[in-house]
């Protein structure tokens, strides 16, 4: 390859304009994990429905293409269902030995048990591979039962 050629890229660090990464976002951004998928929320975790009228808890039952999503009224998901904005929903966050769902990262969809906290940090048995992980509470939702 030639100093010439269109594809060539010199040795030193300035030879090419450096790009910032991760810029203002963070790790609840619905852009983030998955394929680009653009909703951050999924079906059969606990949620509270911030909103006039319907305020409390419920269960997602299903994820619309507009991000929307139709829940379930009530923390065992029996209730009246409603459709929902994602900025209407805040995800009840689990407890040591409660069921979870992974909202986000590479396991996002997986559901497993919340065996221990350890300051920010869930330690999580998979259910599918009984494996153990250590992932951020940021992304771990309370599965309904």
């Amino acid at each position: 390859m030639t100093p010439n050629s269109a594809s060539y890229l010199p040795g030193t660090p300035g030879g090419q304009p450096m790009t910032p990464g991760n810029v203002g976002m963070d790790i609840m951004s619905p852009i983030i994990g998955g394929e680009g998928d653009g909703s951050w929320l999924l079906p059969d975790v606990l949620v509270n429905v911030i909103r006039g009228g319907d305020d409390g808890p419920g269960v997602v039952r299903e994820v619309l293409g507009d991000g929307s999503c139709r829940v379930a009224l009530g923390s065992s998901g029996n209730g009246d269902i409603v459709a929902v904005l994602p900025n209407e929903l805040e995800v009840i966050r689990p407890k040591k030995s409660d069921r979870i769902k992974i909202m986000n990262g590479n396991f996002r969809g997986f559901t497993g048990k919340l065996i221990g906290i350890d300051g920010s940090d869930g330690i999580v048995k998979l259910d599918d591979t009984y494996e153990v992980k250590i992932l951020d509470m940021v992304i771990l939702a309370k599965l309904a039962t």
